[in-house]
């Protein structure tokens, strides 16, 4: 058989039906509402609005992230172990929709503790514009030391900033794990299990999670303006609230979302012989069996690198385009970051189903080595991208009637996100898909169905990454010499985030593809295994001879 015959196992067989794949995939805008969402907002809310230390904010945002390294194969065993009435998957996905509605409203309340913060919730009056922006000399302002002429490092800032927002640190940790640590692992992983076992067909995993992340770019669309919402409802206080107290409606808002998108998985289950087949596998032993799945491995280690390198300087994306390319203007800069991450949803959205059809055509691992080479290129454009001069603005008044609307974008920076949009956003469709794969090669090797911890393990480790990245991302930003108290930042400053974007982004994808090419599940080999667990299946049901 050539590697582009497709097996008879593999031909499509429509096992799910497309409105049950619909109703499945729309927990991808509950995934995004999550995490690009509520838990997007938190460096721009704490750091730039309420002027908390960096440090502090990144290290209270990864303490949650390194608990998912427990959290998410505990989650994944528990839910591939699960019998109960409604299947094994849909009473943890309920339990974590629940919490993550309830956290993400609870999350923008905490103790200040910084004499001159303004108290989120709160008006401020027009005479106390110039005093309300955060004054961060008492704690150490980040920028000393760093790019600004101080003598202070980023550590001593930090340990200095402990001392006076202690509360607040403690406050954000413990919101931040019930948020991502417990409701959000809750509902993401025995999501992601049970789209896993839904259908065995290769081309229709790919096409089932299609789905997952078409509503996943969907949301994209609503998450870029969620910053610029919370300045809307401050009005001319915005500039000065920076989204402080606007945060609040939002995240009602939010919260409600995550409920209506994330419900409709309820109606969805297992096939049923998956059920009936699977036998109760010991922590340990599922820890073992995973470990020696070098297919696996591979696919982890290479994904690893590339998120680790994308989520290390991701941060620096808001804060190029608020002081950068919106020149300081806040609502400005804020608003041209969502219509750059419009770009990259539109892009995504409309790349998904020709992604998803090279994949049948040429297979899985070519396509995603494909995508992992322009990622690359696609980050490094932004070097030329990103320009704030005149030129690269774009400027039209729509008139009709008496009513005009000024239009205003930096259309550069568009070019670069529909390069990330149609490479980079996607890559999950394409592993996840892979992972179904792996849980069939694992079958076949272990006799045991484990699609829960493999999917929590993966997810786990997407968020060990991005835990690490965030310990780093409120150093790099002291360290660039970023300072909440000023409108504008130093020429120096902006310049730190954009190498630290172009060097970092890139190079993690040329080692992701390093990786992935010793990857040997291909489309010929994956058909085969299908074909062997099929024949496993027959001659169990046919009993001894």
């Amino acid at each position: 058989m050539s590697s582009d015959a497709l097996p008879s196992s593999a031909r499509t067989m429509n096992q799910v039906p497309r409105r049950k794949r619909m109703m499945w995939g729309l927990g991808g805008f509950t995934d995004a509402t999550i995490i690009y969402g509520v838990y997007s907002m938190v460096s721009a809310i704490y750091t730039n609005a309420l002027g908390v230390n960096a440090v502090l904010v990144g290290l209270a945002c990864a303490i949650p992230r390194f608990l998912d390294a427990v959290s998410d194969p505990v989650m994944g065993f528990l839910s591939d172990n699960t019998r109960s009435r409604w299947g094994r998957r849909r009473p943890w996905i309920l339990a974590g929709l629940v919490i993550c509605a309830i956290t993400s409203v609870l999350l923008w309340d905490p103790p200040l503790s910084h004499h001159s913060l303004p108290r989120i919730g709160t008006e401020q009056p027009a005479s106390t514009v110039d005093s309300a922006v955060p004054d961060q000399s008492a704690a150490g302002a980040p920028g000393e030391g760093s790019g600004s002429g101080g003598e202070a490092s980023w550590w001593t800032t930090a340990a200095a900033a402990i001392g006076s927002e202690w509360k607040t640190f403690l406050y954000l940790t413990v919101m931040v794990t019930l948020l991502m640590a417990v409701g959000y692992t809750l509902f993401n992983v025995p999501h992601i299990a049970m789209g896993y076992e839904m259908t065995t067909d290769y081309n229709e995993r790919t096409d089932l999670f299609k789905w997952r992340f078409i509503f996943y770019a969907a949301a994209g669309f609503m998450t870029p303006w969620l910053m610029p919402l919370c300045m809307f409802f401050e009005g001319d206080q915005s500039q000065v609230l920076r989204g402080s107290q606007g945060v609040f409606p939002v995240a009602v808002i939010l919260a409600v979302v995550t409920l209506a998108t994330g419900l409709p998985s309820l109606f969805c289950k297992e096939r049923a012989e998956v059920v009936q087949q699977v036998t109760k596998v010991r922590f340990r032993d599922a820890v073992r069996l995973t470990m020696r799945n070098r297919p696996f491995l591979i696919l982890l280690s290479g994904n690893f690198v590339a998120r680790f390198g994308m989520a290390i300087t991701g941060v620096f994306f808001y804060y190029v385009f608020v002081y950068h390319i919106g020149k300081g203007e806040q609502l400005v800069g804020a608003a041209l970051l969502a219509v750059f991450f419009n770009a990259i949803n539109i892009a995504n959205f409309a790349a998904m189903a020709p992604i998803a059809s090279l994949c049948a055509r040429i297979g899985k691992k070519p396509t995603l080595i494909l995508m992992l080479a322009m990622s690359s290129v696609a980050y490094a454009s932004l070097l030329v991208t990103f320009s704030n001069s005149d030129a690269s603005f774009f400027h039209h008044t729509v008139s009709i009637g008496s009513h005009s609307w000024a239009l205003f974008m930096q259309w550069p920076s568009i070019l670069t996100g529909i390069l990330i949009g149609v490479f980079t956003n996607t890559m999950p469709m394409i592993t996840n898909s892979m992972i179904a794969d792996v849980c069939d090669y694992d079958e076949l090797q272990c006799g045991k169905r484990r699609e829960g911890f493999y999917g929590a393990v993966y997810t786990s480790t997407e968020k060990i990454a991005w835990s690490v990245s965030l310990a780093f991302q409120g150093v790099l930003l002291v360290a660039s010499g970023f300072n909440a108290a000023l409108t504008n930042q130093t020429p120096e400053t902006i310049r730190y985030w954009m190498l630290a974007l172009v060097i970092t982004q890139p190079v993690g994808f040329i080692i992701g593809i390093a990786i992935i090419l010793f990857y040997p599940l291909t489309r010929t080999r994956v058909g085969e295994i299908r074909n062997a667990l099929e024949a496993r299946s027959h001659a169990a049901e046919a009993g001894p001879v």
